[in-house]
């Protein structure tokens, strides 16, 4: 079923890349990674920086939008600011949508947080982790929870957008990493969601990621981990030196699982 997806958001769906230009959207590798092999539609995805995993993940709910009857996709983001980031993506997939095919999604509803399809009576909506209502009463069959992270009240939003999800709906959080707060012990904890992880060095080559060790500094392995354990440690605030918490915790991983082997 995701090749159908696949097939139909490079064929229909186009995007402004990093230079500015508007191009049709071919998935790269960590988004056909995602896509087809790792996506199980309750899925905890940490990630480096820019790697496009929220254009796909708000592409699959497009393609719903404009072509499944009564769905209902929700993005709810850190701040108002990256919400209507989104949704103007998504806007940018519809009109090129309606470019290729030369056809006109009847939008009965067409502003800042909301979409709605008057023909196949679909709704896209948007809003952000500080309403902790938001979505609550709704019934909910895609939820983007973007930079998931960053949010002051995962707990709240657990019980009520994410409960409000239907049965076989979708679920994706999405995110890089905040430091040790409640995101990593929801990552840690048994939730049901599968946990994700892909690393800077996968998506990036290494002449950028030299350029950009130069430019960060200490904040580089924040912005463009290579493991997990890297992008908890060295984001957020920590009393610690980071580096030497990091070198730490990889001798312990190291010696429990020589432990294990013995």
């Amino acid at each position: 079923m995701n090749e159908n997806y696949k097939r139909c958001i490079e064929d229909n769906f186009k995007v402004v890349d990093k230079a500015g230009n508007l191009v049709r959207l071919k998935l790269n590798e960590i988004q056909t990674q995602y896509l087809l092999f790792d996506y199980t539609g309750t899925d905890d995805i940490l990630k480096a920086r820019q790697e496009g995993l929220s254009t796909i993940i708000d592409a699959i709910f497009t393609v719903d939008f404009i072509l499944k009857e009564n769905s209902y996709s929700v993005i709810i983001a850190d701040i108002e600011e990256n919400a209507t980031g989104l949704l103007d993506r998504v806007k940018l997939f519809i009109e090129s949508y309606q470019e290729k095919n030369q056809i006109k999604v009847p939008l009965k509803y067409n502003s800042r947080f909301e979409l709605h399809n008057e023909f196949m009576n679909s709704t896209f909506k948007i809003g952000t982790s500080k309403n902790i209502e938001f979505g609550r009463s709704k019934t909910i069959h895609n939820l983007h929870l973007s930079e998931f992270a960053f949010y002051s009240n995962i707990e709240h939003i657990m019980a009520g957008a994410v409960q409000a999800v239907v049965e076989g709906g979708r679920k994706i959080v999405e995110t890089t990493a905040n430091g040790f707060n409640d995101y990593k012990k929801f990552r840690e904890s048994d939730n049901g969601f599968k946990k994700i992880f892909y690393n800077a060095e996968r998506f990036y080559d290494k002449q950028f990621l030299d350029k950009k060790r130069k430019e960060l500094g200490s904040k580089y392995v924040q912005e463009y981990p290579k493991n997990e354990l890297e992008a908890f440690i060295t984001s957020g605030e920590c009393f610690f030196d980071k580096i030497a918490l990091g070198k730490y915790l990889v001798d312990v991983r190291l010696q429990r699982e020589l432990q294990f082997h013995v």
